[in-house]
């Protein structure tokens, strides 16, 4: 009797939270179906396009600072992908759903960058590539080793491509590009970083910035890769013992912001900054260098010097505490400060004619 009472009790208690006020007419089926299809294209292409945008502002970065970078090696420009591999750098979608789009299951270009061989040869996104070099392929992994071995040692490629029934070969002489990876993340956090010698730009920032401040954070973060900012920040924290003292820091500052939180006190800055910048006070310096570093490359890479003050102004708009806190990045107003001065230093050598080459200490 009493758990046919409880029983009863539930079901109107799960009635109760579940019962609407309005009925809105069912959705038909075909319409439903029509608005997935429609959403998941518009998804795939958004993606896509952020990514062309992406390698396309990357390609002049790299190919004009090679003297600048640890390691440089022939490059294409080419971007290729297997079903499973597009699927993920359309948005980390199912392999399931760009299939329903007509992306195939074969070996296929993702992007061709815009001024290097393969953009100016006019492959495109969704060109079918059969052999690389002369060995069918499909591992995009097999052709990427492939293409960089027959470049560094015959200077050019040859692939198959295009439809099954109407394929041709082009060869591609290869030119000389610094070896770092451009990434995309799903982060909707506007940042990016320099990790593994690879370059990470996340969508919140790409979508945040014009297309010279999102040129100049690649120039920002390829300069952190080029004078190993994140192998030394490791090293650093191994010799201050930063591994050890770091997490336990950051926690115990964590406990009291959330204090002081609960207190209705705010400090600025936080212990957590504070904590971080106890742990490893050198990165402001790094990314001072990396500002110096970055607009050099920036402007060699033809970019327009002033125009690289709008990742600053951004950055002070999204997060204005930015402005007046100095924790792991300097001020906002001493970054534009440097990099001022660091333009007037260019626009001297430039009016001298001189090679943009950055002072060393």
């Amino acid at each position: 009797m009493i758990r046919s009472l409880f029983f009863f009790v539930m079901l109107v208690t799960v009635a109760a939270c579940i019962s609407p006020t309005y009925r809105p007419p069912a959705a038909v089926p075909d319409r439903v179906q029509a608005a997935r299809a429609a959403a998941l294209q518009d998804a795939m292409q958004t993606a896509l396009d952020r990514r062309a945008r992406v390698y396309d502002l990357a390609w002049p970065v790299l190919a004009a600072n090679t003297d600048l970078c640890p390691v440089h090696r022939p490059s294409i420009g080419l971007v290729v992908a297997d079903q499973a591999l597009f699927a993920k750098m359309a948005g980390d979608l199912r392999t399931e759903d760009i299939s329903a789009l007509g992306v195939p299951d074969h070996l296929q270009v993702v992007h061709a960058m815009a001024a290097s061989p393969a953009g100016k040869a006019g492959l495109r996104r969704g060109t079918l590539v059969h052999q690389v070099d002369g060995e069918a392929i499909t591992s995009p992994g097999a052709a990427a080793t492939r293409m960089r071995d027959a470049l560094e040692k015959k200077g050019e490629v040859s692939l198959v491509i295009g439809p099954a029934t109407a394929r041709r070969t082009v060869t591609l002489a290869g030119v000389p590009a610094c070896a770092m990876p451009v990434k995309i993340s799903q982060s909707q956090g506007i940042n990016a970083h320099a990790a593994g010698g690879e370059i990470v730009i996340y969508t919140g920032l790409i979508r945040a910035l014009d297309d010279a401040g999102l040129q100049f954070v690649i120039a920002h973060e390829a300069a952190h890769i080029a004078e190993r900012h994140p192998r030394k920040y490791v090293r650093n924290l191994a010799v201050s013992a930063g591994w050890v003292t770091g997490p336990l820091l950051y926690a115990g500052a964590m406990a009291v912001d959330g204090a002081l939180t609960m207190l209705g006190q705010d400090p600025q800055p936080s212990f957590k900054a504070q904590s971080v910048r106890a742990v490893a006070p050198w990165s402001a310096r790094f990314e001072a260098e990396a500002d110096y570093l970055g607009l050099y490359m920036f402007v060699r890479a033809g970019g327009d010097g002033p125009a690289a003050r709008a990742v600053f102004d951004t950055f002070s708009r999204e997060a204005p505490s930015s402005i007046y806190l100095k924790v792991t990045h300097p001020l906002t107003p001493e970054r534009i400060g440097a990099l001022e001065a660091t333009l007037v230093e260019i626009s001297e050598k430039q009016a001298r004619g001189d090679a943009l080459v950055p002072e060393k200490r």
